[in-house]
């Protein structure tokens, strides 16, 4: 697949500091309109074998863990081959060098110096065209979504475990779909982290009072196995919060809410400090 000079430049900057975020870590919907529903059920149900009710959030969090690089929440413990959230695009909030940008991912685990398999899907704050983007397999594009700030966007990634990894994005309020689906070259990864967070990399200037940077709702995770919940489990969850120097002594920069409906949606919020 081509990828154009300006796609590679928009995911460069995403893709190096989710490297630096995993070496810190080591070391430390409602679908309202016919094409969005059918596309939504050929990946939750045709693919993922049905997303069915969100399951009781009845596990606690564990620890929390520091970064420099995201906040938000991240799932481990299980092998993740489905996760999705419903995101309403918000305006720039930070600078494009710090990123700002929405992402859903599932990943390996890395052992030592290696690329793992992994497949995430990003959204810019900010709206247009280019600003929603899949990477997987050493493989990345942008779809031809194209959303709008205020437009409600369902963003779905999905392994079949047979060679192939499925990247859906639903522009709920323009009524447009898109899913790319790439051959995962020969490798049988073991998906084992699911992340939902937002990309605020570098140093960020805090605001004069907490601000919210973007809103995950309607999320949910499919095991390997076919077991089915939301963000909170069943399998371990924990915030991820970014500070000053990646580390729990640092100042918070950024920080997702408590979790609520029943685990599926939760807030990224910029603090004061």
């Amino acid at each position: 697949m081509f990828i154009s000079p300006l796609v590679k430049e928009r995911l460069r900057p995403g893709r190096e500091r989710l490297g630096e975020r995993r070496s810190a870590h080591r070391g430390i919907t409602r679908v309202v309109y016919a094409a969005a529903v059918a596309g939504i059920a050929l990946t939750t149900a045709g693919l993922a074998g049905g997303a069915g009710p969100a399951m009781a959030a009845t596990q606690s969090l564990g620890p929390p863990t520091y970064n420099p690089v995201d906040a938000g929440y991240d799932a481990q413990g299980r092998w993740f081959r489905f996760v999705s959230s419903t995101l309403t695009v918000p305006p720039r909030i930070v600078s494009q060098d710090n990123d700002g940008s929405a992402f859903i991912g599932i990943h390996a685990t890395c052992h030592g110096p290696c690329a793992p398999p992994d497949a995430y899907i990003f959204v810019a704050p900010g709206g247009g065209p280019g600003t929603v983007v899949y990477q997987g397999f050493l493989t990345a594009g942008s779809f031809r979504v194209s959303p709008q700030v205020g437009d409600r966007l369902t963003v779905s990634i999905y392994y079949d475990r047979h060679g192939h990894t499925y990247f859906t994005a639903a522009d709920l309020t323009q009524h447009t779909i898109q899913t790319v689906r790439l051959k995962s070259g020969g490798i049988s990864p073991v998906f084992d982290h699911a992340q939902l967070d937002v990309l605020v990399a570098g140093t960020v200037p805090p605001p004069a009072a907490d601000t919210l940077l973007w809103n995950f709702t309607g999320s949910h995770l499919t095991t390997y196995t076919g077991v089915h919940g939301t963000v909170l489990g069943p399998w371990q969850t924990s915030q991820s919060i970014k500070t000053t120097d990646g580390t729990a002594t640092g100042t918070v920069v950024a920080s997702p809410s408590d979790l609520s409906n029943g685990g599926q949606d939760f807030g990224v919020w910029l603090r004061h400090h």
